[in-house]
């Protein structure tokens, strides 16, 4: 609410004009003395400074006037910069989208190109895989019926080999029953050949005799008894020698045969040895 008690003012200053104050508006003549009747002091004029301020504020209009000319100038040239340079951008967006566009596209027909790519080789790796299962089945099976043909050829080398052997053993042992055969031959040989070289030298001791009988001329039944005797006794050393000669003919070829038969069973064993170490 409005209260007009407060709009009520007790003290309230006394105004007044003087004469300088009519002066101003021009409708009373100028008072040249204050009212202590004292004279007013005269205003001094001040032509040209006035006229040097207001060249200096006109420079300073025209200075603002062409700041700003310049500053719009500016201001246009930027804006046309800034419009060649929206353009310029927005043809490179358009680009930039183009190019974009062209990689998306390429980008997607090498995915199709790598998707389908991939699949022909995930196929190709899967036929591969099932191929070389194959030929490790292949090969496992030929594998175990080569073990097991080898074994079977292994026993039977093993067999030949043992047979071999024993027959070895045997020849050997034929062997050494007929080097102790030939081992009492030859002694029995050396008493004959002492044998032989007594009769050789009786022979001879009956030669000297018939020799000197038939220097003498007489006794000739003697003779002939003694002729006898060294026929007998010549054709006994003959037949002995003859024996001792077969019997070393006969060990001859024994040793002979024994020698080929060992030499061909040593053969047959190193073969056999040799066909083990490369299987």
């Amino acid at each position: 609410m409005r209260n007009d008690t407060f709009d009520e003012f007790d003290d309230v200053p006394h105004l007044s004009t003087d004469a300088a104050d009519r002066d101003e508006f021009g409708h009373h003549p100028r008072r040249v003395v204050e009212p202590s009747g004292r004279p007013l002091p005269s205003p001094v004029k001040r032509g040209g400074g006035t006229g040097a301020l207001w060249a200096l504020v006109a420079a300073m209009a025209i200075a603002l006037a062409g700041v700003g000319w310049w500053s719009h100038q500016q201001l246009l040239l930027m804006e046309q910069q800034l419009i060649a340079t929206q353009e310029s951008f927005a043809k490179i967006s358009e680009e930039a989208a183009g190019r974009l566009d062209d990689i998306r596209g390429k980008f997607v027909a090498n995915e199709s190109n790598g998707m389908s790519d991939r699949e022909a080789l995930k196929l190709q790796v899967k036929q591969l895989q099932g191929r070389l299962a194959e030929q490790a089945k292949a090969q496992q099976i030929s594998l175990s019926e080569f073990d097991g043909a080898q074994g079977k050829r292994l026993a039977q080398i093993s067999d030949d080999l043992k047979a071999q052997q024993e027959s070895a053993a045997q020849l050997v042992a034929q062997l050494d029953a007929k080097l102790k055969t030939i081992s009492d031959e030859q002694a029995k040989f050396k008493n004959v050949q002492a044998d032989l070289a007594a009769a050789n030298q009786q022979i001879q001791a009956l030669n000297t005799e018939i020799a000197n009988l038939k220097k003498d001329g007489s006794q000739s039944k003697a003779i002939k008894s003694l002729q006898d005797d060294l026929f007998v006794l010549r054709s006994e050393v003959d037949g002995r020698q003859g024996q001792a000669n077969s019997d070393t003919k006969e060990f001859d070829v024994f040793r002979i045969q024994v020698m080929r038969n060992i030499n061909t069973l040593q053969q047959q064993m190193q073969n056999l040895q040799q066909q083990i170490s490369t299987r």
